[in-house]
């Protein structure tokens, strides 16, 4: 018996303390509660699609210098970041071999001409000599035939003699063009040989006052640019500015780089500062549409649902927006559902409104209205990922809710039965 009693005991100890255990700590449940919604303003802004792409600026024309003929750097005229104009010596060849070769070329024209007034002489005689049957034909024909030939080395040599000249003024390097050198390729005495190529010795770029972003876009994104659009970018050098260009061109040739497919644009840019120089870096962000005054509202307006308990707006008391003229139904508001009024069931005399939250298909929004949330439809255009264009349901300075604030309240129960074998919540006093 004693056994017995002792057991009843142990489970009276064991249920009371769970009791406690659960008094205490889950006395009052955490419900969540709809708090006010947070709403924003309908406004106008710019809003805009871009892409991001990265490039190298290069001059927008630069020229390599080089020579058509062999030999030794004998002179140089300009330098790294000299200032050239169209026509400038800037580097000179030793020309003592060219001119050698020059007067080897003259001699020989001028002995050709002297066979040639040999030639012609004989042939002279002996065709005055045929008139009087002195000579034969044969002779004639020789003589002839001798005249002719001499008259070609003339020819020849005096080619040579024009060749050799012109050679000679290749050995004086002269600027192309009106810039700046960007680069330059040899010193004196070094030897240059034209057998080949044509060896570079200068680089010269037209104007660094207009520049050129070679920007490389992805594949995925290249069907978006077109001609003529605005591009903005940066580079490291200088960060905290922000330079524009123009989509000049778009080049079809693709560049494969590890299986990926990108394509060549080409970005003109201003540089009066000139502080974009060749070989720098850019950070390009294509403008690829772009409305100005577009009505706005943030994306998140039409991600928010309203929670549970949260006031609704009843239809009947709901601002109308005005009937369009055309016999098309305006599709602003969506048809009330069943127990909001128009169809629905009369509440009882006394009794509290409770509006069911609307089903609502297709883009739409939800609009404060003293408090009170109310579903609108609308239809929207150009998103940014941020902000969105609203093409029609709304207008500027109506207040949509983006957000709900959340009320987290924890309701206790008073138990007369608490057990005398759970100690009490700090701070609490005894009855």
């Amino acid at each position: 018996m004693k056994k017995i009693l002792k057991i009843i005991i142990v489970i009276a100890v064991l249920a009371a303390i769970a009791f406690g255990v659960k008094s205490y700590f889950f006395n009052g449940d955490a419900t969540s509660q709809a708090g006010a919604l947070i709403s924003t303003k309908v406004a106008t802004d710019t809003i805009r699609t871009t892409i991001s792409a990265t490039g190298s600026l290069e001059p927008v024309d630069q020229v390599e210098v080089g020579t058509q003929v062999s030999g030794d750097i004998a002179k140089i005229n300009a330098d790294f970041n000299s200032k050239v104009k169209k026509g400038q010596v800037i580097a000179e060849l030793d020309k003592s071999k060219l001119q050698s070769t020059l007067k080897q070329a003259s001699i020989s024209y001028k002995s050709a001409e002297n066979d040639l007034n040999y030639k012609q002489s004989t042939y002279n005689r002996i065709k005055k000599l045929a008139e009087s049957k002195s000579a034969s034909a044969v002779e004639l024909e020789q003589a002839e035939y001798n005249l002719n030939a001499a008259k070609l080395s003339v020819e020849q040599r005096k080619n040579e003699v024009a060749q050799a000249r012109l050679n000679l003024s290749y050995a004086t390097i002269k600027s192309p063009i009106d810039g700046v050198v960007l680069k330059r390729a040899v010193d004196v005495g070094q030897t240059v040989a034209a057998s080949m190529s044509t060896p570079t010795l200068f680089i010269i770029a037209k104007d660094l006052v207009q520049m050129k972003v070679m920007a490389s876009v992805d594949e995925a994104d290249i069907g978006q640019v077109k001609k003529g659009q605005r591009v903005t970018f940066t580079v490291d050098a200088f960060q905290g500015d922000t330079f524009h260009g123009t989509v000049q061109e778009v080049r079809l040739n693709p560049t494969t780089t590890s299986n990926v497919v990108t394509y060549t644009v080409v970005i003109t840019a201003e540089n009066p500062e000139q502080k974009l120089l060749p070989g720098m870096t850019a950070t390009c962000t294509i403008v690829t549409q772009e409305i100005t005054d577009a009505v706005t509202i943030p994306v998140k307006a039409l991600k928010f649902t309203p929670a549970e308990g949260t006031p609704m707006m009843d239809p009947k008391d709901m601002p109308r927006p005005e009937r369009p003229k055309t016999a098309e139904a305006s599709d602003n508001m969506p048809p009330p559902p069943p127990g909001m009024g128009m169809g629905g069931a009369t509440p009882q005399k006394g009794a509290k409104k409770k509006h069911k939250k609307p089903r609502l298909e297709g883009d739409h929004v939800w609009i404060n209205i003293n408090g009170k949330a109310a579903p609108r439809r609308v239809k929207i255009g150009l998103s940014d990922g941020v902000n969105v264009q609203i093409l029609k349901g709304l207008s500027v300075g109506d207040s949509v809710v983006t957000s709900q604030e959340t009320i987290s309240a924890k309701s206790s129960r008073k138990s007369d039965a608490a057990s005398p074998f759970m100690p009490q919540r700090p701070g609490k006093k005894r009855k």
